[in-house]
């Protein structure tokens, strides 16, 4: 091998052979890969020089407009050298641009890299000052990286002639005829007006312009070139209608007139790519950032993967599938298609002969599908959206049979998929953070309802236990009337016991999810006669009264829960009223809805404290002649309960003084040909 030692801009030529040296400075060695076959001795060669010298690898690719144009086997192999490239441990990364030089000069900045390895043919170059020398403009652009030239027997970069020449357009055809028609006709205008022949030349070239511009590809621009040349020298130049020139100086001027006509051209064309691919690239950048934006405020795991999905559309244009990961599992898949496309194409047929590849996809966490080796004659190319340590879900993008996706466009897909798996990453972290304080907060619940248990059951088991103690014992002579107080004291107690614990059995069920209603039709005044008979013994210090709008009035309720949150408002209006309080039960009727009201003349509720009532453990505060506190579950439980059948609960002011609970249940509609 023979190195040119150069310190600044050095161009290396490698034959053969082992590099022998070493340095302790940090480097990055940078591959340029290329469809060529012989670019595998250019990473063979940047694998050796990375190994003598201890250095980082990359490899790069640039993607040029004529990148869809190219061929089949001219893709594979290029794929081919890029999984050689990241097998020898070098990090992968491309770029869109039709100057390749540039680009590569501008990543090899980017990347810090100290050295640069190409390939050049060793074909002889049919110009002299070729600008496809992509090793020479590199040491011109980048003079301070050491450059190592790989010599090929293949091109190492393939130029497309329809890069130069765009396919033959009778519309382009006929601009390029109709505007040098219309330079012609304004030339002969001039003349004949006493212009001179520069200002001719001008039209021309302005007409060379404009050809280039409206038309794809070189080819145009250079025809036109040529045959304004030809046009001026027939019409403008004497002798007149010949292509001889008398004066000397024309040839000059046929050449000026040329060169500036072919340099306007291929300035124009190159502008007009580079515009594109700006564009494109512009494109891009603006969907990965709208995506990484959207996802970053996405909640819940169907937003980021709707998301997600919309913005594979946008960036590719393609259709696109996306099966979400539960449990395990694939899950039914979410389908978009771009505008204008009929969806009859790509059926459920093909969707589900494919799942399998898929699948295999979530599985193996790799590619599969189109384009890849793994089924390649599948219609969608799927990918894994990755997460730390487990796939998310699965993408395909629809790939019609011999298209293909752009290094480039494959790149910023891959890299809206990792957003993607990042945000996912975060909805998941959300996800455990959420069950652990819900868990945190039932631990919580549970250890102050057992501290609320233990405290507030010890007074009315401690007056049962004391009262069948003094009944069992008798003591001291009791009289009947003494005997008949303590039996009601014990009754009394239990019945409180009872429908505590009735009300810890519905809240655990409500909590734990298990709650079924039994939805029947019932009549309203049954539901209210069965709880006023719940609580008779309870209310007989206290004036009820039952007002109902019908009768005959039905709701669609399971009738033992009702019937509950009705003794619970009743319970709670005789707790926190004095004796000889009016309590009025009240049915009113509103479209579809059924409103029932239980209304108390107590001292009523202060403001501040309404929006704690429903709220678990949470009491008033006032301490029942009898001593018992309520545990605070009553008006939780009918907050439930009220939920589970659809409708509200709230509380509010009775004027001139107490307060009124009123709940909504849904109506019954009567059957006509019951």
């Amino acid at each position: 091998m023979h190195l040119l030692p150069r310190k600044h801009g050095s161009v290396r030529m490698i034959r053969g052979g082992e590099i022998q040296m070493n340095k302790s400075k940090t480097e990055c060695v940078l591959i340029c890969l290329s469809p060529s076959p012989a670019n595998s001795s250019v990473i063979n060669a940047a694998v050796k020089i990375a190994g003598a010298f201890n250095s980082e690898l990359k490899a790069f690719f640039v993607e040029t407009p004529a990148y869809d144009r190219i061929s089949e086997q001219d893709k594979i192999q290029l794929d081919n050298n890029k999984k050689l490239a990241v097998k020898s441990g070098a990090k992968f990364s491309s770029s869109y641009g039709s100057d390749v030089a540039m680009q590569i000069a501008e990543y090899a900045k980017a990347c810090n890299a100290t050295k640069i390895v190409i390939g050049r043919s060793n074909q002889k170059k049919k110009w002299a000052f070729s600008k496809n020398d992509i090793p020479q403009r590199l040491s011109q652009l980048v003079p301070e990286i050491e450059i190592y030239i790989i010599p090929c027997y293949t091109p190492a970069y393939f130029v497309d002639k329809k890069e130069r020449s765009a396919a033959f357009s009778w519309h382009s055809v006929l601009i390029t005829i109709g505007l040098l028609l219309v330079a012609t006709l304004t030339g002969l205008f001039l003349k004949r007006a006493g212009f001179t022949e520069a200002n001719i030349i001008t039209v021309y070239i302005l007409s060379v312009l404009l050809i280039s511009f409206l038309t794809e590809g070189y080819a145009y621009g250079i025809t036109a070139s040529i045959l304004s040349v030809l046009v001026f020298n027939f019409l403008f130049t004497e002798p007149r209608f010949s292509f001889r020139a008398y004066e000397t100086g024309y040839p000059l001027t046929f050449f000026v007139m040329l060169t500036a006509a072919f340099l306007t051209s291929s300035l124009t064309v190159r502008a007009k790519g580079n515009a594109k691919s700006n564009a494109q690239k512009a494109y891009r950048t603006e969907v990965l950032l709208t995506a990484s934006r959207n996802l970053q405020h996405a909640e819940g795991k169907d937003e980021i993967l709707n998301e997600t999905a919309a913005q594979i559309l946008k960036l590719t244009g393609r259709p696109v599938i996306l099966y979400p990961v539960s449990e395990g599992n694939l899950e039914k898949p979410l389908m978009l298609y771009p505008q204008g496309f009929n969806a009859n194409e790509i059926g459920d047929d093909i969707c589900q002969a494919e799942r399998p590849i898929a699948e295999r996809v979530y599985v193996n966490n790799e590619q599969a599908g189109a384009t890849t080796k793994t089924d390649p004659g599948a219609q969608f190319w799927y990918l894994a959206v990755r997460g730390n340590d487990s796939v998310h879900a699965v993408a395909g993008v629809a790939i019609k049979r011999g298209d293909h996706i752009g290094e480039s466009e494959r790149d910023f897909l891959l890299a809206l998929l990792g957003e993607c798996g990042v945000a996912m990453e975060k909805q998941k972290l959300r996800e455990n953070q959420m069950s652990l304080a819900m868990e945190a907060q039932r631990e919580k619940t549970r250890s102050t309802l057992l501290r609320a248990i233990s405290h507030d059951l010890r007074t009315p088991l401690t007056s049962i236990s004391g009262n069948a103690e003094l009944l069992m014992e008798d003591r001291s002579p009791l009289n009947d009337k003494q005997k008949n107080k303590l039996y009601a004291d014990i009754y009394d107690d239990s019945i409180w016991l009872i429908s505590l614990v009735e009300n810890l059995l519905s809240i655990t069920r409500i909590d734990n999810e298990t709650l079924a209603l039994n939805l029947k039709p019932e009549l309203i005044s049954d539901v209210i006669d069965e709880a006023v008979m719940h609580t008779k013994r309870r209310v007989q210090h206290h004036n009820l009264s039952v007002s109902i709008c019908d009768e005959l009035l039905m709701v669609k309720v399971d009738m033992p829960l009702i019937v509950q949150v009705l003794v619970n408002l009743i319970d709670n209006a005789v707790k926190y009223t004095p004796e000889d309080s009016d309590i009025i039960i009240s049915v009113v009727q509103k479209d579809r809805r059924v409103f029932v009201s239980v209304a108390d003349d107590g001292p009523g509720i202060p403001d501040d404290i309404k929006p704690k009532l429903f709220e678990m453990f949470f009491t008033a505060g006032n301490i029942r002649s009898d001593a018992r506190r309520g545990l605070g579950l009553g008006l939780a439980l009918c907050r439930a309960i009220v939920a589970a059948h659809g409708g509200e609960i709230h509380v509010s002011d009775n004027i001139p003084h107490g307060s009124v609970f009123t709940f909504s249940l849904t109506r019954e509609e009567e059957n006509p040909d019951a």
